[in-house]
């Protein structure tokens, strides 16, 4: 049965107690989401979106009202995107321009926090349109509230829609900076909330605490449809950077389960104290490596031990986890190994493939390029055939990261050949840092290579980016960090003062190409991280 549907069925299930809630005060039993949901379906069906408009923008943190958005949407049978509110403005409207986005569907706090401008598609600001939901809106989504759920698919037609649909597009930069529209259908996002809970064992009555942003593919799958579609419950706060404020909230609500990167789990750290989180059974870990340390202190402080998985988008998103031990089942089994991604969820499959020829699948312990194959994997780029093409070969999708599994199955990252940076959880593209500074400094594209990005590890933000120049013609670090603030570059991707280095030579293959591992290994020979 599809997401929508399910969720339709849970409601009733929990109509009389807490569904969701969030730190504004708004608390909302299972009968009031699926009314709130179903009162927005109309509202929007009538008033706001044409009926071939299929692909609709969101631009809203983690809260009551994101969830409803994204319920209603799905219920009028459209296709949410949820924009990421961190990148800069072009890159927004590259993401618009590729989904053919012509709404925005947000809020007037949003909006005045943030420093958009010229968006190219029309924005639909809640606390302007409130007055504009009809008393028919309201009395049908009432109604239907109450009704059956058989009947209420059949009167919005949602036994018409099939599992290989898409519920979403996420957006992730690529390796050149270009925004990439992650396809992910019905059977994608059920299959991997399935799958997932199976394999931590989340159930009635854990709450989660929702902190992860809904752009992030974990964030939108975890606060909102493992929410909308499982027993379980969400508290939600619309920003992961106020730890004070999350601590209150999980103490307030005696949350079980948060997910978050390490990054945030160092703010838990240095600004909760103990009663704050001690609730908490199920810290889970990912974006980036989860540090032994981290680990090590969260559970001192807090008595619950971080877990560490991996995802990707392309994977809608979870790939591998390790699992709590005091869920265990059965007597013995290994559940958990620190400092590996865990073990695959039921129904994902893993290869560790040599990286030459891509297909010789390698033995225990050996590294190799991590593909993976399962009912999670994408659909595709949205309108990218070529990149498609790319990375799912015989539905076998290519991650990018060079991995080993040992002989009980663990799976261990050990490097990333793809050119990102994993920055406080997001994907930072080297290529993008390379036209901004190229763009500032006056490169022609006849010149030859000057300037080389690559990152090194970084205790608190999981990497940094490296920049290696030969010739920076006559600018000073100083002066093009600045540049690339006045250039509004997402902050995120301008490199530190200390982090632009001098180099003889940029390493280059003999093909003429970009040597990647080369630049890596420089990367930590400047910086003094030599293995």
């Amino acid at each position: 049965m599809i997401p929508v549907r399910k969720f339709l069925r849970i409601c009733h299930q929990q109509a009389g107690i807490m569904k969701i809630a969030d730190s504004s005060g708004k608390e909302l039993t299972g009968r009031r989401l699926l009314m709130g949901a179903l009162v927005f379906r109309h509202f929007f069906h009538r008033a706001i979106l044409a009926k071939d408009e299929k692909i609709v923008g969101i631009l809203l943190p983690p809260n009551v009202i994101t969830t409803i958005v994204n319920a209603a949407l799905a219920l009028d049978k459209r296709v949410s995107v949820n924009l990421n509110y961190t990148v800069s403005n072009d890159i927004m409207n590259k993401c618009i321009q590729t989904a053919g986005i012509k709404h925005i569907i947000t809020s007037r706090k949003v909006l005045d926090k943030l420093n958009y401008h010229d968006l190219n598609a029309e924005l639909v600001v809640l606390e302007d349109v409130a007055d504009k939901i009809s008393r028919g809106d309201k009395i049908k989504g009432a109604i239907e509230s109450y009704c059956p759920c058989w009947f209420v698919d059949w009167l919005l037609g949602l036994k018409d829609i099939s599992p290989d649909n898409l519920l979403t597009v996420i957006f992730t930069s690529g390796s050149t900076g270009v925004p990439k529209g992650v396809m992910l259908t019905h059977d994608n996002i059920d299959s991997n909330i399935v799958s997932f809970m199976d394999l931590e064992r989340i159930d009635w009555p854990d709450i989660l605490m929702g902190v992860m942003p809904t752009f992030h593919a974990f964030g939108y799958v975890v606060n909102i449809w493992v929410i909308l579609t499982k027993r379980v419950r969400a508290v939600y706060h619309h920003s992961p950077l106020e730890p004070k404020i999350i601590g209150k909230l999980t103490k307030k609500y005696k949350c079980t389960a948060i997910i978050a990167t390490p990054t945030f789990f160092r703010l838990f750290i240095r600004k909760c104290e103990p009663d704050d989180l001690k609730s908490i059974e199920i810290p889970v870990a990912g974006g980036e490596h989860m540090p032994i340390d981290v680990m090590d202190a969260f559970e001192e402080k807090f008595g619950a031990r971080p877990l560490e998985g991996f995802g990707a988008t392309e994977c809608s998103p979870v790939v591998c986890a390790n699992i709590l031990e005091r869920r265990r089942v059965h007597p013995g089994e290994i559940l958990r190994k620190d400092g590996s991604i865990g073990l695959p969820l039921p129904g994902v499959l893993v290869e560790i493939r040599n990286i030459d020829d891509e297909k010789t699948v390698l033995g225990p312990n050996e590294v190799g390029m991590m593909w993976v194959r399962g009912r999670n994997v994408m659909k595709g780029y949205l309108n990218m055939p070529e990149k498609t093409a790319e990375v799912i070969k015989d539905g076998w999708y290519k991650t990018g990261d060079l991995a080993k599994i040992d002989e009980d199955g663990f799976i261990y990252i050990t490097g990333r050949l793809s050119r990102f940076s994993k920055i406080g959880g997001e994907m930072v593209p080297h290529e993008g840092i390379e036209k901004a500074i190229g763009d500032i400094i006056g490169i022609t594209p006849d010149e030859p290579l000057s300037v080389i990005v690559s990152s090194v590890p970084n205790e608190k933000k999981g990497e940094k980016v490296i920049v290696m120049y030969t010739d920076l013609k006559g600018k000073t670090p100083e002066e093009i960090v600045s540049a690339m603030r006045d250039n509004n570059i997402p902050p995120i991707w301008i490199p530190s003062i200390d982090a632009f280095v001098q180099v003889e030579n940029i390493p280059i293959l003999g093909t003429g190409k970009l040597d990647i591992q080369g630049a890596k290994n420089l990367a930590l020979k400047v910086m003094n991280q030599e293995n």
